[in-house]
């Protein structure tokens, strides 16, 4: 991921904060954050085709992490102008706009493309918000003609995993035409008419033009692939699910076209059924996660809403290299190869830095490495450090030797409901949260704390109770990741 250093961005955010008041017009890319209002919403974000991408961040004056979000958005609008325009509403003012939007909680980030909005999927530092400006911003597939390219083209740190077509037919030549026609860079109008040759690698390109923002996708040229690299698709060295390295082939080529999903380290994954919009999308939605992911606060939400119980690894980093190394060795095993593999979201998670949130669960640093699983919409979890082994541990969960535990409430006092709201994330209603609030405002003035925690605001300040489960939200997760 590109870097952008500092004092740039400091330099562009004191340009701002202290230059003259910049006029802002419409029709013209914006290079600072937008103050949108009700007046000027649509005629700001829905109606001007200069500014097609939108940033949203939804907001309350009194918000610490949104103060702490406006500096980075106002240094990243200048990178990002012409690619993804930056907005802010402040919803203590806005009041309709946000409920209109769906706003529960501050700061809430969207985005807007193609008419519609969507939840922002990505980190709040600076360089994740330009990547993802320039990611959207650019085509949605990106056109390969080597396994080889493909991985390096598409796999990052961010999208683990990528979605590779392949149609070698051409069942509408008039394209060429059109696309010809058009005003686009001559690299734009090549890539275009390989997406919109056939049938297939259409229905392709819409998914990956809806999909973008949470996925990877590349086109196999037809022309320049040859055969030999193709059939690369279909044999992959398995270096995660067996210490030999053995090569394992998932089947045999036989012409036609196909949907490959890729992973390092990981066997390739071969969808060639009907390649229809639907179809494609389901097979992306089920599988873009990566294979064993890094928990955090930011995929957190994403993952527990996924339908799927989510099996843990927490280690201590602490521990020597070859500790920590074999139980994620081991995970990365059996959710490659496991017998009950697809029934679990299986990530990994630093027991030292999150032994707030694995207390939970009854998991105790002391006893790291250990593996259990967590049913997040139900509220119960599976434990047992007696049992060694995720294989073992696993099938004492289906057999039901390890049985289910509901989850245990936070020892804090006033945030014992609010880590059940993080962990639940069910929508609150305005009633239940002012009445919630109240209660935690009251009882913060009788015991003559702060409740906030040390990063709360030197002067005290009303705050929802959607704001306060985003606070507790951080103490669980890294604060750098919201």
């Amino acid at each position: 991921m590109r870097s952008f250093p500092i004092t740039l961005l400091l330099l562009s955010s004191s340009c701002l904060f202290f230059g003259a008041a910049v006029t802002v017009v419409v029709g013209r890319p914006h290079s600072n954050v937008v103050k949108l209002t009700k007046e000027n919403f649509d005629d700001y974000v829905t109606k001007d085709d200069a500014n097609g991408i939108w940033f949203l961040k939804f907001y309350a004056p009194w918000c610490g992490h949104c103060k702490t979000l406006a500096p980075v958005l106002e240094s990243v609008a200048p990178f990002l102008a012409g690619k993804m325009a930056i907005g802010k509403i402040d919803c203590t003012i806005e009041k309709e706009l946000c409920k209109t939007h769906g706003v529960r909680g501050y700061p809430t980030l969207k985005y807007y493309r193609d008419g519609e909005y969507h939840d922002y999927p990505s980190g709040r530092d600076a360089d994740s918000i330009i990547a993802f400006g320039e990611k959207m911003s650019d085509r949605a597939v990106s056109i390969v003609s080597t396994y080889h390219e493909a991985t390096r083209k598409l796999l990052t740190k961010s999208h683990p995993v990528a979605f590779v077509v392949y149609d070698p037919g051409n069942d509408d030549p008039s394209v060429d035409e059109v696309i010809d026609a058009s005003g686009s860079s001559d690299e734009d109008k090549a890539a275009e008419k390989m997406i919109r040759k056939t049938e297939r690698t259409r229905a392709f390109g819409e998914v990956a033009r809806n999909m973008q923002a949470r996925a990877s996708f590349g086109l196999l040229d037809p022309i320049e692939t040859t055969v030999e690299e193709v059939r690369k698709f279909f044999v992959h060295d398995d270096n995660g699910g067996d210490d030999s390295g053995v090569v394992s082939s998932t089947t045999h080529y036989s012409g036609g076209g196909f949907v490959a999903r890729i992973e390092e380290g990981v066997p390739i994954r071969i969808f060639d059924a009907e390649l229809s919009i639907a179809s494609i999308s389901d097979f992306v939605t089920e599988y873009n996660l990566a294979t064993v992911l890094e928990l955090s606060g930011q995929n957190f939400r994403f993952v527990s809403r996924r339908g799927k119980a989510l099996g843990i690894a927490a280690y201590n980093p602490d521990d020597d290299e070859l500790t920590t190394e074999r139980i994620q060795r081991e995970l990365r095993r059996y959710a490659i190869s496991g017998p009950h593999r697809d029934d679990y979201i299986f990530a990994k998670m630093d027991g030292k830095k999150w032994d707030k949130f694995l207390g939970q669960f009854q998991v105790r640093r002391e006893n790291l490495p250990e593996f259990f699983v967590v049913d997040v919409p139900s509220r119960t979890y599976w434990q047992d450090s007696s049992v060694s082994g995720i294989s073992n541990f696993i099938s004492g969960v289906k057999d039901g030797t390890i049985v289910a535990r509901e989850q245990e409430k936070s020892k804090s006092g006033p945030l014992d409901d609010l880590m059940q709201a993080f962990v639940n994330y069910m929508p609150w209603s305005l009633g239940v949260a002012f009445v919630l609030f109240v209660a935690v405002f009251v009882l913060a003035l009788r015991l003559g704390g702060d409740v906030y925690g040390p990063s709360a605001p030197a002067v005290r300040q009303p705050k929802t109770t959607a704001t306060m489960s985003v606070k507790w939200d951080d103490e669980l997760f890294n604060k750098k990741d919201r």
